[in-house]
């Protein structure tokens, strides 16, 4: 593994912009985490911030499975 190569390959402008589909994508499903996180909260004051980030991050991860690989 040339880690030479990867920390250049990181630095480059070009990379980030060719994950810019990528980010768009996970932007959206870190906003699904935060309003599930927050109804949950709303719902069950002791446990529900935590319930409702675990439903997040599965919603997140069957959108991902189901729509996302596809749009990238």
């Amino acid at each position: 593994m040339n880690f030479n190569k990867i920390f250049n390959e990181l630095l480059q402008l070009k990379t980030y912009q060719s994950l810019q589909k990528h980010y768009i994508i996970l932007w959206f499903y870190l906003f699904v985490v935060f309003i599930t996180s927050t109804v949950g909260h709303v719902i069950d004051k002791k446990d529900g911030f935590t319930y409702g980030l675990v439903i997040g991050f599965i919603i997140s991860i069957t959108l991902w499975y189901q729509f996302g690989r596809k749009m990238v």
